[in-house]
């Protein structure tokens, strides 16, 4: 269930235009910061991964501004999006690869990062503990989604690419996992930016990804002598 309700609410931050513009945003952080990193200097893997998470919660601010549909700012220094009734949260993913683990993620290092896990947990808890017939729990299944959602980044500063995914995070105090379900929603390739996708990830059937088929060629000097003798 809280796998095709991502892909739904992914799909209406996509069409909305806000969750491709929080990538492009974060895209142009990144690389800017790779741009002026210099480690002669003193940077290091922190503080470009610190300064770029703080830069594009300053830029998201900034950007969203002035959209009535969309309000961004800063809560104990965490960039907040709330939109369409939902609130987002973002944050790097430890490490220097773009191919990091989503599942790495840590709640328990920022109070305010827990805010989310915790909330859509405690809400969850509450609804299980109602027993609905299937035509009911579609029908209030507002009361019982998470809320909260979490952009999750990785990024290499070699090539510069970064992946982004975004899910429902979950507390992970009782030992569970950190997400009730994430999805990958963008991936930079050597040489190539890869557009968001709604759903399915990259092993959907992509048109632009299809094999191109045979064509059959025929010279025209042949046909226009065929067409010669059958006038004839």
């Amino acid at each position: 269930m809280h796998e095709a309700l991502l892909s739904e609410v992914t799909s209406d931050w996509t069409a909305s235009g806000v969750l491709p513009e929080l990538v492009g945003l974060l895209r142009d952080v990144w690389r800017t910061n790779l741009d002026r990193h210099e480690p002669a200097l003193g940077d290091d893997a922190v503080t470009l991964g610190m300064g770029s998470a703080r830069n594009f919660a300053n830029r998201t601010v900034q950007e969203f501004a002035q959209r009535n549909e969309v309000r961004a700012d800063l809560q104990g220094n965490s960039l907040r999006v709330v939109h369409l009734g939902r609130t987002l949260r973002a944050s790097k993913l430890p490490g220097k690869s773009v191919d990091a683990d989503p599942y790495s993620i840590d709640w328990e290092s920022s109070a305010t990062r827990h805010q989310g896990p915790a909330a859509n947990s405690h809400q969850l808890e509450l609804f299980d503990g109602f027993e609905l017939p299937d035509e009911e729990l579609a029908a209030n299944s507002a009361a019982g989604s998470p809320r909260y959602l979490h952009l999750a980044w990785a990024a290499d500063p070699e090539s510069a690419d970064i992946a982004a995914y975004l899910g429902f995070p979950r507390d992970t105090l009782d030992g569970a996992g950190p997400w009730f379900a994430v999805q990958l929603i963008h991936r930079d390739l050597p040489g190539d930016q890869l557009p968001i996708v709604p759903s399915g990830g990259y092993d959907e059937d992509r048109f632009d990804q299809r094999p191109v088929p045979p064509i059959a060629v025929r010279l025209r000097g042949g046909e226009d002598q065929v067409a010669g003798r059958d006038g004839a």
